[in-house]
C-alpha cells in the first residue's frame, strides 16, 4: 500500500491510497525508485528563528501561539528539526545591537546576551519545548562596529585582523551562553553572505580570510571553550560562486581540517550543477541550504502557486545535488513581511495578520512540509530515474527503511506516470501545479 499526500490550489495534504501490482515488463512513462542506491544523509528541514519572528510570535494570543508551534514543530505539522538563528542583530531584528561595545574589554567581562533574553531566547525555547531535538545553526551578520574597518555594523566592509581573536572568542562565548539557556547550537557559520555589502548588518570576508578566521581563531576558540562538537560552516552565500569560494577556502589544509561543512543560499538562481560539483569535490563536508525567501523587491506579485513551486524546485534540485538539509528564512513574519529595521520586507510561509488576529498559511508552507513531514533526520537520499522533465522528483529511504518519493508538477497539465520499484508498479496521476509525497514500506 502506498500513502499519497497531494497539495494543489484547492486543498493541502489530501490523502489517498494506491496499491502496488507486479509488472516486471513495464518500461514506458516510468518514475523508478532505487532504494538500495543511496547517497547523502539528511540532517533535517526547518526555518530561521529571528527576532522579527519572535516579536511577531509575542503579539499572538496564546491559542494562536500554540497553533503556530504545532504547525512548525509538532508531529502533526511540518515537524521542523533544523533551524537557524542570528548572532547579534540582522536585518530581521528590531534594530542593530551587539553583545559587546567596549573595545578595551579584551576579557569579555561586559559581554551580554541580555537583549536576546527579551524575545529571541524565549521564542527558541518555545520551539524546543515542542521538540527538544531541534538542532540550531547560528550565523553572524556583523561583528561589533568597533571591530570593523567601517566602524559600523552596516554597509559591509571588513573585520580588522587585530580583532579576529576577540570576535572568535565572542562567538564561542555566545554558544556557551545559549547552552546555559538550554539552547544547544550544533553549527556556526563564519559569516552570513560574506560577499554582500548590504545597507543592513553585513561584513565582507575573502575566501582566504574565511580560512584564516575558521582555522586559526574560531576553531581554537570553540575548542578552548569545550565546544569541540560544534561544527563550522563556511560560505553561507549563493550557489553561483560556491565552487570557487569553497575550493579556495578549503585549499588551506588547516581550514579543511577545521571546517565541517558549507552553507548556501538561493538568491542567484538554481546552479545545481555547481553545488553537485562542490559536493563531489568535498565529499567529507556537510552541505546545508541556510536561507531563501520570496523577496518582495522582486517577486511580491507572483502567485502563491509560483512561490510554492520556487521552494519545492529548489529543494529537489539541492537535495539531488547532494545537500544534507534545508532551512527556510523567517519561520514567521507579520502581514507586511516584517518587522525589518531597514524595510527589507519579504514573505514567509507563515504570517500573522495583526489587525485580524489571524495566522496566514501560505501555500509554500505545505510544499516545504511535503519534505519535512515525511523525510526523517537520518534518512538517505536514494536514486530516482524519471522518463520526463515534466515532473521533478526526489527519493529517500528513512532510517526504518520506509520509502519516500516527492514529485512536483510545475506544468499547466496533468502528468501521469507509473511509479516503479523493483517490478512493483502503481499508476499515478498528478494534477497541474501540484506536489505529491508518496510513502511506502
Amino acid at each position: 500500500m502506498i500513502e499519497c499526500y497531494t497539495t494543489d490550489a484547492h486543498e493541502p495534504m489530501r490523502r489517498t491510497e494506491l496499491a502496488f501490482s507486479r509488472n516486471k515488463r513495464a518500461e514506458m512513462n516510468l518514475v523508478k525508485v532505487y532504494p538500495h542506491k543511496t547517497f547523502q544523509r539528511v540532517a533535517g528541514f526547518g526555518a530561521a528563528l529571528t527576532e522579527s519572528a519572535a516579536y511577531t510570535f509575542a503579539l499572538m494570543p496564546p491559542e494562536v501561539q500554540d497553533r503556530f508551534l504545532g504547525l512548525c514543530f509538532g508531529p502533526g505539522g511540518n515537524a521542523y528539526t533544523l533551524c537557524r538563528t542570528h548572532i547579534q542583530s540582522c536585518d530581521f531584528s528590531l534594530g542593530s545591537y551587539a553583545y559587546l561595545t567596549d573595545k578595551r574589554d579584551k576579557g569579555l567581562s561586559l559581554f551580554t546576551i541580555e537583549h536576546d533574553r527579551q524575545l529571541l531566547i524565549p521564542f527558541i525555547q518555545c520551539a524546543l519545548a515542542v521538540d527538544p531535538s531541534i538542532e540550531i545553526i547560528a550565523s553572524p551578520w556583523s561583528p561589533p562596529a568597533f571591530m570593523k574597518t567601517s566602524r559600523t555594523m552596516i554597509l559591509g566592509e571588513s573585520l580588522r585582523k587585530k580583532y579576529y581573536g576577540m570576535w572568535a572568542s565572542m562567538v564561542a562565548r555566545y554558544v556557551a551562553e545559549y547552552a546555559r539557556e538550554g539552547i544547544s547550537v550544533s553549527r556556526v557559520t563564519v559569516q552570513n553572505e560574506p560577499m554582500a555589502r548590504q545597507m543592513w548588518e553585513s561584513c565582507l570576508f575573502t575566501s582566504q580570510e574565511e580560512a584564516e578566521f575558521a582555522a586559526r581563531h574560531l576553531r581554537p576558540a570553540l575548542d578552548d571553550a569545550g565546544l569541540c562538537n560544534v561544527e563550522i560552516l563556511v560560505w553561507d552565500h549563493n550557489k553561483d560562486r560556491i565552487i570557487e569560494r569553497v575550493d579556495e577556502t578549503l585549499a588551506e589544509p588547516e581550514a579543511d581540517k577545521a571546517v565541517g561543512g558549507v552553507a548556501f543560499h538561493w538568491y542567484s538562481g538554481d546552479h545545481f550543477e555547481a553545488l553537485a560539483e562542490t559536493v563531489r569535490t568535498h565529499p567529507d563536508k556537510e552541505f546545508i541550504f541556510t536561507e531563501g525567501c520570496v523577496e518582495y523587491s522582486r517577486d511580491r506579485e507572483a502567485s502563491q502557486g509560483r512561490k510554492a513551486e520556487q521552494y519545492a524546485h529548489d529543494m529537489i534540485g539541492n537535495l539531488n545535488a547532494g545537500a544534507n538539509g534545508f532551512v527556510d528564512w523567517n519561520v514567521l513574519l507579520d502581514e507586511q513581511g516584517g518587522p525589518n529595521h531597514v524595510g527589507n520586507f519579504c514573505e514567509a510561509p507563515l504570517m500573522y495578520d495583526r489587525e485580524q488576529g489571524e495566522l496566514i498559511i501560505n501555500r509554500s508552507y505545505y510544499y516545504i512540509g511535503h519534505f519535512s513531514r515525511f523525510v526523517e533526520r537520518g534518512a538517505h537520499r536514494c536514486l530516482v530515474s524519471r522518463f520526463t522533465d515534466a515532473v521533478e522528483c526526489a527519493g529517500f529511504v528513512n532510517p526504518d527503511g520506509a520509502r519516500v518519493l516527492v514529485v512536483l508538477n510545475k506544468s499547466d497539465g496533468e502528468q501521469s506516470f507509473t511509479l516503479c520499484e523493483d517490478g512493483n508498479v502503481a499508476e499515478v496521476s498528478l494534477g497541474a501545479h501540484s506536489i505529491m509525497t508518496a510513502c511506502w514500506s
